[in-house]
């Protein structure tokens, strides 16, 4: 019974969290700045930029006779992935190497590319991401040259001759990572966070007695008399 009304006067209630966070403004505000701090030099000092560019082209499959503007829409659709899929094949990686005289292997390349055919109409989209502008620009351009020339001139592709053709040309790249301000948003979250969890630890492990009724409790005495915090004022 006596451990049960101990375990009743520990309990904390709102009003206590309040007064704890409170109390613990300044240590709090400390963790939130400090892990800010952290995770915005690592996003505006260490972390690298990224640029990226990025290309169209579209799939056609003329029907019927060539060059009398009907198409084959049906079988254009179902060879979008195909196309996708083969413009970040090492035979065109390759050659996009040997064109831009790069120190990169394929797979380099294949990790910042990103190839996306579209399901609602023929586009495929080509973007490329790299610390310098200008390279992702020009990588790639040299895949939608490599991979239609390699698909138009090389017998082995011959499913997919003269079916890509080129909507646009891609631009310097634009800035594409870190992403700053949410780096700075994610550190104050994780701060607060991390503050408020110190001081609720802390408030676990304090084993002081806050009020007389919690050491009657704990101690099965009665308490006699309390001293009453008070200042002494000195005159001068």
């Amino acid at each position: 019974m006596d451990d049960q009304n101990f375990e009743n006067q520990n309990e904390i209630s709102l009003f206590d969290l309040f007064i704890i966070l409170k109390r613990n403004i300044i240590l709090i505000l400390g963790f939130t700045i400090i892990i800010a701090m952290i995770t915005g030099a690592y996003a505006f000092f260490v972390v690298n930029e990224t640029y990226a560019s990025n290309a169209d082209v579209m799939v056609q499959v003329e029907a019927g006779t060539a060059n009398d503007g009907t198409y084959d829409y049906n079988t254009a659709q179902k060879l979008l992935a195909t196309i996708a899929e083969y413009m970040s094949k090492d035979i065109v990686l390759d050659e996009v190497i040997r064109d831009l005289d790069i120190d990169y292997t394929t797979n380099q390349i294949r990790s910042n590319l990103s190839i996306t055919s579209s399901t609602t109409s023929f586009f495929i989209n080509i973007k490329y991401v790299n610390e310098d502008p200008d390279l992702s620009r020009d990588i790639v351009n040299s895949i939608i040259d490599n991979a239609i020339g390699i698909a138009n001139g090389n017998v082995a592709f011959s499913s997919i001759n003269n079916k890509i053709t080129r909507t646009s040309f891609a631009e310097i790249g634009t800035y594409d990572s870190p992403n700053k301000p949410l780096y700075l948003a994610i550190g104050i979250i994780l701060g607060g966070i991390a503050g408020v969890g110190f001081v609720f630890l802390k408030e676990m492990l304090n084993n002081s007695f806050n009020s007389k009724e919690q050491l009657e409790a704990a101690l099965d005495i009665q308490v006699l008399g309390v001293i009453p915090k008070f200042e002494v004022k000195e005159d001068f």
